[in-house]
């Protein structure tokens, strides 16, 4: 009985076949984290452009500035709140620069489209009303649709203050990403204390003690994608749809996401991620399943042009970008949803099969 490891014996998978796709499918997302986190450290314009790097890099800043000044109000232990005092204001925003592996996958991946949904808003800053978004407020919604999309264009406007990296910024995270953020920060402090100063049992027992009682009181329930979603539930269909197109119109990305999430099915961050990725198939596939029209899809992709490369290709990829829009069918933005909505491993399976062999 022979086994594949047999002199004479074929392998059943050779170099550049199946079990080599296979392991690149495995390595990639930890291949291109360890990428982006390179380009936040050195601003190297590779899969990131520049205007998306620095807004990500302000509100990283800004959200570690405001986590760090909480977590001193709340240590309880004097000698150890004159031992951060001692480190500096914005600290942890500087010694991030060479702990960047603290940055989870989820973390960076909320960041970025944080930051896209904000370099966009930023972009629009200066255009005024939004005419279409102020046509629909007046007859699309309740009560609570209209507080919560007041709400949010309070917490998006935040989003936007000038760039200063030394500034706090609210952290209205969504939980999961609020802990990871405020542990980073906690990590942070107590190395460099004890680089600084020497540590002890007392130090990271009154950071940690600190931490945890920040992370009691954050309200995720206030933070713009919270209220985006909630704007998004509290409408009828019909009026998701002539919203999402307005929202899209006008630079109001996070609103169109949770729109589209609560008629797709798709979680907000999943939809955002397809309309900044490298993708123009989930772009026409959204675009499809929320009844965007030609017009509007020609101004978001003006609008997502920095953000996805395609404004190196001019008015030309743009004309592109909607002729090829036009031939997308309706049942083909069905299949592209049903497949994004599969469990992860379907869907790198059947990414798997579709590679070059």
């Amino acid at each position: 009985m022979s086994v594949g490891n047999d002199q004479g014996q074929e392998r059943p998978f050779g170099a550049g076949g199946r079990a080599s796709a296979r392991l690149t499918a495995r390595l990639f997302e930890d291949v291109r984290h360890g990428a982006d986190l390179v380009q936040l450290a050195d601003a190297a314009p590779r899969r990131w452009t520049d205007a998306l790097l620095a807004e990500t890099r302000f509100h990283l800043s800004g959200m570690m500035n405001a986590i760090e000044l909480a977590l001193g109000l709340h240590i309880s232990d004097p000698r150890v709140e004159t031992l951060i005092g001692d480190l500096g204001n914005g600290y942890c925003r500087h010694a991030i620069e060479q702990e960047l592996s603290l940055l989870s996958p989820e973390l960076l991946g909320h960041l970025r489209r944080r930051a896209a949904v904000a370099l966009l808003l930023r972009q629009e800053a200066n255009a005024g009303t939004p005419a279409s978004l102020a046509a629909m407020t007046g007859k699309a919604g309740n009560e609570r649709y209209l507080d919560a999309l007041a709400a949010l264009g309070i917490a998006e406007r935040r989003w936007c203050a000038p760039m200063f990296l030394d500034a706090p910024m609210r952290p209205d995270l969504p939980a999961e990403h609020f802990h990871d953020l405020a542990w980073t920060v906690a990590a942070l402090l107590i190395r460099g204390c004890e680089r600084a100063s020497g540590g002890g049992p007392a130090l990271v027992k009154a950071i940690a003690q600190a931490t945890e009682r920040l992370i009691g009181r954050h309200d995720e329930g206030q933070g713009a994608f919270a209220l985006a979603q909630r704007c998004a539930r509290s409408l009828p269909n019909d009026t998701r749809f002539a919203l999402a197109s307005a929202a899209l119109a006008d630079a109001r990305l996070l609103l169109f996401a949770a729109l589209a999430e609560s008629e797709t099915g798709l979680p907000i961050d999943e939809v955002l991620d397809a309309l900044i990725g490298e993708s123009d198939e989930a772009r026409h596939a959204i675009f499809r399943l929320l009844r965007v029209d030609d017009a509007v899809a020609f101004r978001a992709a003006e609008l997502l042009a920095p953000l996805t490369g395609m404004a190196a290709g001019g008015d030309a990829a743009l004309v592109a970008f909607v002729e090829a829009y036009r031939r997308v069918e309706h049942a083909h933005a069905e299949l592209w949803l049903a497949r994004a909505s599969s469990p992860r491993a379907l869907t790198d399976k059947l990414a798997l099969m579709e590679r070059p062999r």
